[in-house]
């Protein structure tokens, strides 16, 4: 019994073996069946595309942005020289887009032989290779347009129409309530019209069918831009030149120049160069000293006698210094510091009291009414005498206004030339000059003083005083000292 199922399973091993190489010889024979099937069938396709692509564009050719796939030569050229529906140009601006229809401008295109050519130069045998990727040709065709209809179209668009148009403007700097500031550029929307009609006259040749004026670069741009340096830097500059005040100390009062006036002072040029106007700062000094100014102004003087006087004329007084007072306020504007000083002066007076008392209550008085001479020094009379002064009847009268003593000398020698045209040297001990030649000094070679003498007998324009009223008045001024004479 054992040995019987032995021989079973022997048997049936032998026919499951023989059952799968059966199987192998069967699987082995199919596929070269379906190989050889697979291979013809290529062959047909391969051979059926030769055949077909011998007198077609390939697959995914482009030619001028036009697709030309499968096309016969005769298709393609038509596509270009007839279709003129597909190669409107769509014209994309910023608020809008518009149409360029070629047969508005009777566009003709002629391809001539190069769409044949093109075709030449393609392999029929390689025809599955443009399967792959995409094949872009451009090609300038030989386009005839109507120049004067495509100007008359591009003058009709709505970009160009005046309502529509809104110009560049450069970012530019302003004065502001407190400082300076950058009001931003505009770019507006103007568009080049000689770059657009030359740009449609090359896509009417290339079939280009979008212009894209903001991509191609056809708007007229702002030439400086709010973020540029050189706006910035601008900015910057006239907000120093305009950030100090400058604080002027008159004694009596102050003046203060701040952002408020300063800011009209600033010119900025077109290309951003900030500068200070020197007219206008000018014109500020100048306005100052016809304000502050004392020098040969009126005065209202109260005499010895007790009597107020309109005192004016002569070289007494307070006087901006224009040129160097206008060089120091630019420098100072400059540095944009706040400054508290004076004005630069070229003439000072003894004191600044109000704006019509610089005098004070030290000064020489002389009446020439009168012939006397008063010497005042803090209120306090300290010599009261008879004068001498010049001779009115030939000439030689001494001259009325405020003046200041120049300098003193002691002793010193006076020359100069008499009516008769002789010379003359009178020695003095107490020389005091105020007005150029004329000054106060004594006279000893006269017997006396005061009344008319002066009106026959009088000086070459000096004021002849007594030895002992020399030698006090010589004590106590001193260049600068103010003396009034009316």
């Amino acid at each position: 019994m054992k040995k019987k199922k032995q021989n079973d399973n022997i048997n049936n091993t032998k026919t499951k073996t023989s059952r799968r190489a059966s199987k192998k010889k069967m699987s082995s024979f199919q596929k070269k069946c379906i190989a050889g099937a697979v291979a013809a069938f290529a062959i047909i396709i391969y051979g059926a595309g030769v055949y077909h692509y011998k007198d077609h564009f390939h697959r995914n050719i482009s030619v001028n942005g036009t697709r030309l796939s499968g096309m016969t030569v005769t298709e393609a050229e038509d596509t270009f020289t007839q279709d003129f529906a597909s190669h409107k140009i769509l014209i994309t601006e910023k608020e809008r887009k518009e149409i360029i229809d070629p047969q508005d401008v009777d566009t003709v295109i002629d391809v001539g032989n190069q769409i044949q050519d093109l075709k030449d130069s393609l392999n029929p045998w390689l025809w599955f290779t443009d399967f792959f990727g995409k094949e872009e040709y451009t090609i300038a065709l030989d386009v005839t347009y109507d120049e004067a209809k495509l100007q008359s179209v591009v003058d009709n668009l709505e970009c160009f129409s005046k309502e529509n148009v809104v110009a560049p403007e450069d970012a530019y700097i302003k004065a502001g309530d407190t400082q300076f500031e950058i009001v931003p550029e505009v770019l507006g929307n103007t568009v080049k019209k000689k770059k657009l009609m030359e740009l449609i006259g090359t896509d009417l040749a290339t079939c280009v069918t979008s212009i894209d004026l903001e991509k191609e670069g056809l708007y007229k741009l702002p030439s400086y831009y709010e973020k540029d340096e050189v706006v910035k830097q601008a900015l910057e500059t006239a907000n120093l030149y305009t950030h100090g005040t400058i604080t002027y100390d008159f004694k009596y009062t102050t003046e203060t120049l701040d952002y408020n006036t300063t800011k009209d002072w600033i010119d900025i040029s077109d290309d951003f160069k900030v500068t200070i106007n020197e007219d206008k700062v000018g014109d500020y000094v100048s306005d100052l000293g016809k304000k502050y100014n004392t020098m040969g102004a009126a005065r209202d003087f109260k005499t010895s006698s007790g009597q107020t006087i309109n005192a004016y004329g002569g070289d007494y007084g307070w006087k901006i210094y224009y040129d160097k007072e206008k060089a120091k306020l630019t420098k100072n504007l400059k540095s944009g510091k706040d400054v508290s000083r004076e004005p630069v002066y070229s003439y000072t007076a003894q004191c600044r009291n109000s704006a019509k008392d610089d005098i004070g209550d030290s000064y020489v008085e002389v009446s020439i009414a009168r012939q006397e001479i008063w010497l005042y020094v803090n209120g306090e009379c300290k010599v009261n005498s008879s004068v001498v002064t010049g001779n009115p009847t030939i000439g030689h009268e001494t001259y009325t206004g405020v003046y200041s003593i120049t300098y003193k000398k002691s002793p010193d020698v006076l020359r100069g030339l008499n009516s008769n045209g002789s010379s003359y040297a009178s020695e003095v001990t107490y020389w005091m000059p105020f007005n150029g030649n004329q000054g106060l000094h004594d006279a000893t070679w006269r017997d006396s003083f005061g009344g008319s003498i002066y009106k026959s007998n009088g000086s070459h324009g000096c004021v002849n005083l007594p030895y002992s009223t020399a030698a006090v008045i010589y004590k106590y001024v001193d260049a600068g000292f103010p003396v009034v004479i009316y």
